[in-house]
């Protein structure tokens, strides 16, 4: 093949593949996505509002084990009754926003929100829900600089 007819043969292969991608490639992609493919049907519905359920509690109470245990222990923390908010993520992931009370040893007391991100592990067994090897905690924003 005379060199002079690649830049073309390039050029023509450049198109075919972009109208390959464009016609067939993305509306499969679209197609996918759209799908129930990756859809995980655990039971446990997600919900924009924020609310307050027994496993949002459950959760709540392992945020405030792993705060206690993040924390200097120089610190006593006095932790609230219940969260600030709460929101139910689906498939058993939470999010907690709390606000906690902080007493250094020299008596200086400051309030601190948290928040923290966890998923119930066991799923839909809540037989050992107190447990809290059962639970794992994503993160907890807000406890910097203490």
């Amino acid at each position: 093949m005379k060199k002079k007819y690649l830049p073309i043969l390039f050029v023509i292969t450049l198109a075919a593949l972009l109208l390959i991608q464009k016609d067939i490639v993305m509306p499969f992609a679209e197609w996918v996505a759209a799908s129930d493919l990756f859809l995980e049907q655990s039971g446990d519905k997600g919900s924009r509002m924020a609310t307050s359920t027994t496993m949002t509690n459950h959760a709540f109470n392992q945020c405030n084990t792993e705060v206690r245990d993040t924390i200097d222990s120089d610190i006593k923390i006095t932790f609230p009754n219940e969260a600030l908010q709460s929101w139910t993520l689906g498939n058993y992931r939470y999010l907690i926003n709390a606000d906690i009370e902080l007493t250094k040893s020299t008596g200086e007391s400051f309030f601190k929100k948290y928040a923290c991100q966890i998923q119930y592990t066991e799923e839909s067994d809540l037989d050992d829900v107190m447990n809290p090897d059962n639970w794992d905690i994503s993160g907890i924003s807000g406890l910097t600089g203490l």
